[in-house]
């Protein structure tokens, strides 16, 4: 596998590791949910951590090889900043297309799904509180998380880090 293969893969399981200790963290303050509820949520919730994750990773990346090729050069700490923020940019449209795709398979498998216009008009506030929370408890572990991955990755492609092992 190459690195930037690698990279988006493992950006992709971190960004759900991130959602479901996130929605963890967020129901023991303000759901006060039981822990098994909380998991069920939150894993629920985790493809908006992975895809959103994914698409960071792989813009990030593709960012970074224009810069190489323009004789730039970036390093982890600097990397792992424009994913994050990518990663932070991503996750409201993720969020938003999230909720009406169950929304849809809600109303097509289950038998008193939402009507779509409601679950529409509902879509912002999920939006917003959903973005609210990931910056607040996501982006800090997703910054730390996106460090160890970019360091990796430019190790991987052949260009010092600057860094310690």
């Amino acid at each position: 596998m190459g690195p930037r293969a690698e990279f988006v893969l493992q950006a992709a399981m971190a960004g759900t590791a991130v959602a479901v200790l996130g929605y963890l963290v967020a129901s023991a303050f303000v759901f006060e949910q039981p822990l098994g509820e909380a998991l069920r949520n939150g894993a629920q919730w985790s493809p908006t951590g992975t895809l959103a994750a994914m698409g960071g990773a792989w813009i990030a990346s593709a960012w970074h090889r224009r810069v190489v090729r323009a004789g730039g050069r970036w390093g982890a700490p600097g990397m792992a900043a424009r994913a994050t923020l990518l990663v932070l940019l991503l996750y409201p449209a993720v969020v938003a297309f999230w909720v009406m795709v169950t929304g849809l398979l809600d109303r097509h498998v289950a038998s008193g799904g939402m009507p779509l216009r409601e679950l529409a008009a509902w879509v912002p506030s999920i939006v917003v509180g959903a973005t609210l929370a990931a910056v607040l408890v996501g982006a800090l572990p997703a910054f730390a998380i996106a460090f160890m991955l970019c360091r990796r990755y430019l190790r991987r492609q052949g260009r010092s880090t600057l860094d310690i092992a």
